[in-house]
């Protein structure tokens, strides 16, 4: 059954239930009712149109029904963004996409030979998956565009340059102009903007750093956001805590944020949180230790850093992804299973890491230990499948179905929508 029928189905049969505009659900005082925003924030008054209100309604029953019938496997494989060496489908992206279950995926250059094979191999994954992946690319632009540098797409400007221009209507088109290519490919969701502040001149980011102050920062990298949001591309803020600071490459070490938490505060976490209203897709959060909130654990694994500030201080309720977890900064102290676990102990929804099917296999297998034995909880889980699950809803990935439509309106991926990495990899 695919993920179109299976909503279909459920939702008809949950038609009776659905209030009516206005009318109090559940216990909820109506309009009054706290709902997710795009990002998953809490709000207390419906944003926006009846339309909207209407539609955010028929998201959290569609989701509530895909995860009353979701296995707990299938609720643990949603919170997998994986990767692969491959260039087209076989034994081992089946056990991951349908095997495992996995939520999203990553693309690196060493996926791609051309244009026609890239996409192809992208809707094979697409066609054998049961609920839809987020399929994700870095493509800010500068020293990183995969698709520039491999040529099938003109290259796109550096972070640095646009915010040169002294027009940010430049980063709004160069948002456009990445969602546009992308979702030729069949690419949706995309790995940018970078939100670091840039405090030091040999910062480790160099061009891909928007500016050196956070109103700078959030002024071209959120013209660069809603550009791709606007054209149906997820995005994703990173790399928090904000490490436009660092001059060592979390790829190969464990750097330190030697800021303190005034500095912090007012500098990187305000980049972040000035962005945070814009209704971003992700946050990714990456490797560093950060002493001024905890001196022992990497930002990625730290309660302190993830659930604590980023969403109790700033309120931030949305998708948290990892940066890859093999990268030194982690792999250097702790295993994929260890980290797997850490990482949703710490806050975070959607760990990338797993690079074939052992590998996922070994991560599931922590968690599924780590519940059994009390570490994590279901209702964890359930928390992370909802909010990815919610994601992919609002960017048209999973069907979202009016049961009070006649015929049933069915808003699935591409047409009719109901929605409007990591630092260089060496691939």
């Amino acid at each position: 059954m695919t993920v179109w029928m299976l909503v279909v189905s459920l939702l008809l049969v949950a038609a009776c239930a659905l209030p009516t505009a206005g009318q109090p659900q559940d216990g909820l005082n109506g309009v009054q009712a706290a709902l997710p925003s795009p990002t998953g924030h809490s709000t207390s008054t419906p944003s926006g149109s009846s339309k909207n209100w209407r539609r955010e309604l028929l998201i959290r029953q569609t989701v509530d029904k895909l995860l009353s019938h979701m296995t707990l496997d299938e609720k643990l494989g949603q919170m997998f963004l994986i990767e692969t060496t491959w260039k087209a489908y076989n034994s081992d992206v089946d056990n991951m996409v349908v095997g495992m279950h996995a939520g999203a995926m990553i693309v690196y250059a060493q996926n791609i030979t051309d244009w026609q094979q890239l996409h192809d191999y992208l809707a094979s994954i697409q066609a054998h998956a049961k609920i839809p992946l987020m399929i994700s690319m870095d493509e800010e632009g500068g020293e990183v565009d995969r698709l520039g540098f491999l040529n099938l797409d003109p290259p796109l400007p550096s972070a640095q340059f646009l915010a040169s221009t002294g027009n940010p209507r430049k980063a709004y088109d160069a948002g456009v102009t990445a969602a546009q290519e992308m979702t030729a490919l069949g690419i949706n969701t995309n790995l940018a903007p970078v939100v670091d502040v840039r405090t030091v001149p040999n910062a480790i980011e160099w061009t891909r750093l928007y500016g050196d102050d956070p109103a700078t920062v959030d002024r071209y990298a959120g013209a660069f956001l809603k550009g791709m949001q606007d054209n149906g591309v997820i995005g994703c803020l990173k790399h928090w805590p904000g490490i436009g600071s660092i001059t060592q490459d979390p790829h190969l070490t464990l750097p330190t944020l030697d800021r303190s938490m005034g500095q912090l505060q007012s500098t990187e976490f305000a980049a972040f949180k000035g962005l945070l209203a814009n209704d971003p897709g992700m946050v990714m959060v990456t490797h560093v230790i950060v002493p001024g909130i905890d001196p022992n654990l990497p930002a990625t694994l730290s309660p302190a850093v993830v659930q604590h500030t980023l969403r109790d201080k700033l309120g931030y309720q949305g998708v948290v992804m990892t940066d890859s977890l093999y990268m030194q900064g982690i792999a250097a102290h702790y295993t994929l299973p260890q980290a797997a676990v850490m990482s949703v102990e710490a806050g975070d929804d959607l760990l990338e890491g797993a690079f074939d099917a052992s590998s996922m296999w070994g991560m599931l297998q922590a968690l599924h230990t780590a519940i059994n034995a009390g570490t994590l909880s279901r209702a964890r889980i359930d928390q992370s499948a909802r909010r990815i699950l919610t994601l992919k809803a609002r960017f048209g990935l999973i069907p979202v179905v009016d049961p009070h439509a006649n015929p049933p309106d069915a808003f699935s991926g591409g047409a009719g929508l109901l929605a409007q990495a990591d630092l260089p990899h060496n691939g």
